[in-house]
């Protein structure tokens, strides 16, 4: 069973007719990839500058406050076609999703920043998502986790480029 079909099962009472999980990974904060795989304190990149390089913005969206949102240093990043969900890490042979932790439904997202990678030993996709009202998700996916991550966040760019072009 993989970690998306466990968060399908999880959110099972909770999806709304025509609501599917398309992705789900293990997410950590911002510089938490480096600090679990080093051990050394990894400063989080700035959140002024990120909405200037968004891989897709919303058009009318208020503005999101230049402030982190707080996540565990790790989590299960989900996304649906209707929302994007954060749940603490829970299993304890394979990880799956715990409590729930935020959910944001899609038009409540202003923008999603262009992910990074973040090479050498801590290698990680590096990235961030402004959230109206509430502030910015950042976000990292380890090595192993790159591609599906990068795969992941185009898709929710898309998804929100079709929610502007359907108003």
């Amino acid at each position: 069973m993989t970690l998306r079909d466990k968060v399908e099962s999880r959110l099972a009472g909770e999806l709304v007719a025509g609501e599917r999980v398309l992705n789900a990974l293990i997410a950590f904060r911002a510089g938490g990839v480096r600090k679990t795989m080093i051990g050394g304190a990894a400063g989080i990149a700035g959140f002024a500058g990120a909405a200037g390089m968004a891989l897709a913005a919303r058009r009318g969206q208020a503005e999101v406050p230049q402030v982190p949102i707080s996540t565990p240093g790790r989590f299960v990043f989900a996304f649906t076609s209707h929302r994007v969900a954060l749940f603490t890490v829970g299993g304890i042979v394979r990880a799956a999703p715990g409590k729930p932790l935020r959910s944001w439904a899609l038009d409540q997202l202003a923008w999603v920043s262009e992910p990074q990678l973040n090479s050498g030993v801590a290698q990680a996709l590096q990235g961030q998502i402004g959230v109206t009202g509430e502030g910015v998700l950042g976000y990292e996916f380890a090595r192993l986790q790159v591609d599906e991550g990068r795969s992941a966040i185009k898709r929710l760019a898309r998804a929100l480029e079709e929610l502007d072009t359907a108003s």
